[in-house]
C-alpha cells in the first residue's frame, strides 16, 4: 500500500502582514469500482501524525488518520451515515501566545487523485453532492459527542476558494472557531468527523473515484476584523422570541430573547450560510462578510448570472445546493454551464473599523418561509 505523505503543508494565509500556515489533515478515501458492493477500497496512512504551523499545531487521533473502513462501503441514509463507527479525529491545540482562528474546509484531494498509479484524464470523481458528512466536537471519555454540522453534502457548502480554470480544486468552507492561547482554558479542540456515500447516489457514480480532503487554515486572530452582529428578528409585526440565528452551521449562534434580540460574536469576513430556525421550521440565506472603510448591509437580489454555478455559487456568496433547489435542478453537474435563475436571499455586510454593529433587522416571512434583511 503505498504511503502518502501527509505533511506537506500546501497553503498560506496572509492578511495584514501576519502570514500562519495551513494545516492539512487527511479524510482521503480512494476507490474504484463496478458496483455499490465494491465501491470503496479504502487506501489511507494510518500512522498518527501531527503538523505544527505558526501557533496552532494540528494531529491526528490515535484511532486513525483517516476514515477506515473494514469492508466496501455502499450508499446509506443520513442515520446510517451519522450511527457508523467509523471516524476521522483531529485534535487542534494552540501552542501560542495569541489567539487563533481557523477554518475548516474541504474539496477533492486532486494530488492524490492525479498522482495515483494509472490516472487517466478521463478518470472522474464522485460529484460533491453525493459526498456526505458530520462534524462533531469530542467531549471526552464517557460523554457523548455534540454534533456541530451535518449532516450536508459538500455542496451545501460556501465555497471558501475558487480555481476557475479547474472547479475540481474548489475549497467548501465548514465552519469556522478560535482557540485561545496557552493560558487560555479553551486553548484545545478536537472534532470526530464521518463521511458517506449518498443513498440518493446514481448508479453512475460507482464507476467514479472517491477522493476528498480536508483542511484547517489558521491565523493570528488579531490579522482581520471580529464583527459582532447585533439585531432583532420579527414577523414584520412582532418580535419573535426563541429564533435561533446561525452563522455557519451553527460556528456562532444567538437564540433571540423576549423582544427578539440577538447577537452574533466572533463573525469574520468570509461567505457563510445564514439560517434562521423558528418554530421548527428554517429559513436559509446567506451573508457574505467583508471588511472596508464604511458600513454598508445590501441584498445581493433574488435572482443571478454568470458563467457557470461554480463562479455564480462564489460571486453571489451562496452554495451550489441552494442554487440546485431553488432552480428545480436534479444535480449540480448536470448544471454545471448555469447562466441565470433564482436565488435564496443573499446578502453582503461591509463592516469599518468599528467591531460592534447594531440595527440589524431580519423580518421572516413565515408564509413563504423565506426572510429579509436590513439594516
Amino acid at each position: 500500500m503505498k504511503k502518502i505523505n501527509w505533511e506537506k503543508v500546501n497553503k498560506f494565509v496572509k492578511n495584514k502582514n501576519f502570514i500562519i500556515a495551513v494545516c492539512v489533515f487527511g479524510l482521503t478515501m480512494a476507490s474504484i469500482g463496478f458496483s455499490y458492493a465494491s465501491f470503496f477500497s479504502v487506501k489511507t496512512n494510518t500512522t498518527n501524525q501531527s503538523i505544527t504551523t505558526g501557533t496552532l499545531k494540528v494531529s491526528y487521533g490515535s484511532e486513525t488518520s483517516a476514515i477506515q473502513r473494514n469492508n466496501s462501503l455502499t450508499p446509506m441514509s443520513d442515520t446510517e451515515g451519522m450511527n457508523q463507527n467509523d471516524v476521522s479525529v483531529i485534535y487542534i491545540q494552540n501552542t501560542g501566545t495569541l489567539n487563533s482562528t481557523y477554518v475548516m474546509n474541504i474539496g477533492y484531494d486532486m494530488e492524490n487523485f492525479t498522482s495515483r498509479t494509472g490516472y487517466k484524464d478521463t478518470d472522474m470523481l464522485t460529484p460533491l453532492d453525493y459526498v456526505k458528512f458530520a462534524v462533531y466536537e469530542y467531549n471526552g471519555v464517557g460523554t457523548a459527542d455534540t454534533l456541530i454540522a451535518g449532516p450536508l453534502s459538500v455542496t451545501d457548502l460556501p465555497i471558501y476558494k475558487i480555481d476557475n480554470s479547474d472547479s475540481r480544486n474548489n475549497r467548501y468552507s465548514i465552519l469556522f472557531n478560535t482557540l485561545g492561547s496557552t493560558s487560555s482554558s479553551n486553548s484545545t479542540k478536537t472534532y470526530r468527523i464521518k463521511m458517506w456515500l449518498s443513498d440518493k447516489a446514481i448508479a453512475a457514480a460507482s464507476y467514479s473515484y472517491f477522493y476528498v480532503n480536508a483542511e484547517i487554515v489558521a491565523e493570528v486572530e488579531n490579522a482581520k476584523m471580529n464583527y459582532t452582529l447585533n439585531g432583532t428578528v420579527t414577523d414584520g409585526t412582532n418580535n419573535l422570541s426563541g429564533a435561533v440565528v446561525s452563522l455557519q452551521n451553527g460556528s456562532v449562534t444567538s437564540t433571540t430573547t423576549s423582544s427578539g434580540a440577538f447577537s452574533l460574536a466572533g463573525a469574520y469576513p468570509g461567505a457563510y450560510n445564514l439560517d434562521i430556525t423558528y418554530n421548527n421550521e428554517v429559513y436559509s440565506g446567506n451573508l457574505t462578510i467583508e471588511e472596508s472603510s464604511s458600513e454598508s448591509l445590501t441584498s445581493l437580489g433574488t435572482t443571478f448570472s454568470g458563467s457557470n454555478i461554480y463562479t455564480v455559487a462564489s460571486s453571489y456568496g451562496t452554495t451550489i445546493s441552494k442554487i440546485i433547489k431553488k432552480n428545480n435542478i436534479n444535480s449540480y453537474s448536470s448544471a454545471a454551464t448555469i447562466s441565470s435563475g433564482d436565488l435564496y436571499p443573499t446578502y453582503k455586510f461591509i463592516g469599518a473599523g468599528t467591531s460592534s454593529i447594531s440595527g440589524i433587522k431580519i423580518i421572516l416571512d413565515t408564509a413563504n418561509k423565506t426572510f429579509t434583511m436590513s439594516k
